[in-house]
């Protein structure tokens, strides 16, 4: 059913993008549209950067992902591709539906300029509900495409086969027009047989010819086109388009039931996504303990901890009561003042560096929603958990030079619903950690309170929408466009 929402989402934008009178054709893996939408749709459109501001004013969708992705070759030296990359998200039935538009200008690749938007866009032909290429313009775009980046296979070279008997003569032009003409002869003799295998064999000098015949543009253009790749690339570097959430609560709250399932839903919106479970600070060292341990599961095993076979620590459901051996968090004494003054210092660097600058801060550059269960904020609530014995204004000290996650989201519970679920501590302990979250997540300017206590799903949505509302409202900050309160005010899109 996804993808029928999915298909209404696309017929929704195209049908917002002809009223303001916005040119846009669909490229290519277009013949099962709408029905099946795939990962991405790409397109070429006279003007990209005017689609959020269309979809703002019309109130389509709500563009959650905004950035350009600069494809460069050797190391930065050459734009391959540049493309304007659009996440839209509309809500259905209190559920996120999203499609990834991968629109582009025009035509380019290795510093090579092949088509120009305005002619795929003169030549367009209609396809059900929206534009599509000629036969002969995607015939050619596709051909360049997967030579340019060899990638040509057995599929891609029965969609060239169809191309080419929709229009021989038209395929011939662009062959001639990108080709010498042994080349286009060559390849020409290959798809009147059907025979790709010697292109297939040929590609690495078809390459060559291809780039060679095509030329690069002048001198300044082609300078001025990698100064803006560049430009961009920096641009994605400051303001990474990945997320940091930090999820805290006492335990039984849920956290690590609701971050799994923020995983599956979000997916879409996001490259890639990475948990942090039960980690106050995830970084290198703490992998290499983790890859020891499991490299010793009979010890593990002999601690009362469960190990599946391949030697990994299964995860535990917030409701599941855990092993005996990690019944209570609170069992092992604070460690002394030097101690935990020096374990706080070496944790700050652990994290601040190996574990936010090495890799976390990477990851949010590509794009990826990173999930932390707990986080630094749960070590000002529940020392004793850490074994933290210095003084609690020192921890706060740290904390403010500790990097922030964009969200924090306290998932609270009535103190007795807590307990039902999990018994590790004491009422008075839970009610005490209660009361602490709330006061540090309300003082906290991104801070957000969301009442655990309903139905799993309830929760889910309202965790969602505020990942969705946060990332919706900075992608119209960055882009400068009129966010029209998509997610938060519009009943069409919670419909």
């Amino acid at each position: 059913m996804k993808d029928t929402y999915k298909g209404e989402l696309f017929r929704d934008v195209v049908a917002a993008l002809e009223q303001a009178g916005h040119k846009m054709c669909v490229l290519r893996n277009y013949q099962s549209y709408p029905e099946n939408l795939g990962h991405d749709v790409d397109a070429i459109s006279e003007n990209p950067g005017q689609i959020p501001h269309i979809l703002s004013e019309q109130r389509v969708a709500a563009v959650v992902q905004d950035y350009r992705d600069e494809t460069l070759f050797l190391a930065g030296s050459v734009p391959i591709q540049a493309k304007h990359i659009y996440v839209l998200c509309k809500w259905h039935r209190n559920e996120p539906v999203f499609i990834q538009l991968d629109v582009s200008a025009e035509l380019r690749y290795f510093g090579r300029l092949f088509y120009g938007g305005e002619e795929f866009l003169r030549a367009s032909r209609p396809f059900k509900f929206f534009k599509v290429p000629s036969a002969e313009l995607e015939f050619g775009a596709y051909l360049i495409k997967h030579i340019a980046k060899r990638t040509l296979n057995e599929a891609k070279f029965r969609r060239l086969t169809e191309l080419y008997g929709e229009d021989p003569a038209g395929c011939d032009r662009q062959l001639a027009r990108f080709f010498p003409k042994a080349e286009a002869t060559f390849i020409t003799d290959s798809v009147s047989r059907g025979d790709w295998k010697p292109v297939l064999g040929a590609i690495d000098r078809l390459k060559l010819e291809l780039l060679d015949t095509a030329g690069r543009e002048p001198p300044l253009r082609s300078l001025l086109h990698c100064l803006d790749a560049r430009w961009r690339r920096l641009e994605r570097f400051v303001r990474p388009p990945g997320l940091m959430v930090a999820f805290l609560g006492v335990d039984g709250a849920g956290k690590s039931t609701v971050i799994a399932r923020v995983s599956l839903d979000l997916v879409p919106a996001f490259q890639d996504i990475k948990q942090y479970h039960k980690r106050t600070f995830p970084s290198a060292i703490e992998w290499t303990k983790r890859y020891l341990l499991r490299a010793r599961p009979g010890e593990l095993e002999e601690e009362g901890v469960p190990v599946h076979k391949d030697g990994s620590v299964p995860s535990y459901d917030s409701s599941a009561q855990p092993p005996s051996k990690l019944h209570d968090p609170h069992a092992l004494q604070p460690r002394k003042l030097i101690v935990s003054l020096a374990g706080l210092g070496f944790k700050w660097a652990n994290y601040t560096l190996s574990g936010y600058a090495a890799d976390i801060y990477p990851r949010l550059v590509r794009s990826t929603l990173v999930l932390l269960d707990r986080g630094y904020h749960d070590l000002l609530v529940d020392p004793k958990r850490y074994r933290y014995g210095g003084p609690a204004w020192l921890a706060r000290a740290v904390g403010w030079f500790i990097p922030r996650p964009q969200l924090v989201i306290l998932l609270d519970a009535p103190a007795g619903v807590l307990y039902s679920r999990r018994r590790e501590l004491p009422f008075e302990e839970i009610t005490r950690q209660r009361e602490a979250y709330l006061e540090l997540t309300r003082n906290l300017p991104n801070g957000h309170v969301v009442d655990a206590s309903k139905p799993l799903d309830e929760v889910v949505v309202r965790v969602e929408q505020l990942i969705l509302d946060y990332m919706a409202e900075r992608t119209a900050r960055r882009s400068k466009y009129n966010l029209k309160s998509i997610l938060r005010g519009d009943p069409a899109l919670r419909s």
